[in-house]
């Protein structure tokens, strides 16, 4: 629940700081031709947020949550965000076109 109430116009300019933010924090990195894996790449998401005092779920909340749960979610929330912002990903897009060439 606290994403759904944070999306309020309260909390958006918050988190829009935190993403610009890092995103210039990203910038840097690869400016400076820092390379990192994506394991090192999600450790600096958290470290960032940490420094940021956003609130991180711990290791210990791991596992809680099966994956066909998690999965059922977020589909769930996909299907609310699409109605209002219809997402039509590259890939369908090129299927579409290559089905009416062939009609």
């Amino acid at each position: 629940m606290y994403w759904r109430e944070c999306l309020q116009v309260t909390c958006a300019p918050i988190h829009e700081r935190a993403v610009a933010g890092y995103f210039d924090y990203i910038e840097d990195l690869i400016e400076n031709e820092n390379t990192f894996t994506m394991e090192q790449f999600a450790a600096s998401v958290n470290e960032f947020l940490a420094f940021r005092r956003f609130q991180i779920l711990p290791d210990h909340n791991k596992g809680q949550i099966s994956h066909e749960d998690a999965q059922r979610k977020a589909e769930e929330e996909y299907e609310a965000f699409n109605k209002t912002q219809k997402i039509v990903s590259d890939f369908d897009r090129e299927v579409n076109l290559l089905l009416k060439d062939n009609q």
